[in-house]
């Protein structure tokens, strides 16, 4: 899984400073069969425990599960029969992280649980599309609260 960092301006409320080493966002879109699910979440959710206890740095690190379930079906023909091979996309999930420093995200991905990740995307079958906005998104934040 390729993981593209967002970097976002370290905002003071007193005053901006370009000292400050830039925070990093991370927003990933994944979309597991429909029988993954569950497994994929499991993961991220033991990720997001160590993050939580482990690393400091790491100020946001949420889940989101955007319901729907849509067939993703192809066609392949064999010795002249078309065998239709329809499995069920299950919801999309969207993960969202905020980093202090550039350091701190490269620490995150460097952790065993997020190595257990990468390896089971790729082992396990886990999605039924390459992930999203992952690699390519950039995200600026323009306005809101936490």
């Amino acid at each position: 899984m390729a993981v593209q960092s967002i970097p976002t301006a370290a905002v003071d409320k007193q005053d901006i400073t370009q000292k400050e080493q830039p925070a990093v966002e991370v927003i990933a879109t994944l979309v597991p069969w429909a029988d993954k699910e569950e497994r994929l979440l499991s993961l991220f959710r033991s990720i997001a425990a160590r993050a939580q206890k482990h690393e400091p740095d790491c100020t946001r690190y949420l889940i989101y599960v955007h319901p729907g379930t849509s067939p993703s079906s192809h066609s392949n023909i064999a010795g002249g029969l078309e065998i239709q091979n329809t499995r069920l996309k299950s919801s999309r999930i969207e993960i969202v992280e905020r980093y202090s420093t550039p350091g701190a995200f490269e620490k995150h991905t460097q952790s065993e649980p997020f190595r257990m990740l990468v390896r089971a995307l790729g082992e396990e079958g886990l999605l039924s599309e390459s992930p999203g906005r992952v690699e390519d998104s950039r995200v600026r934040c323009v306005g809101g609260f936490e």
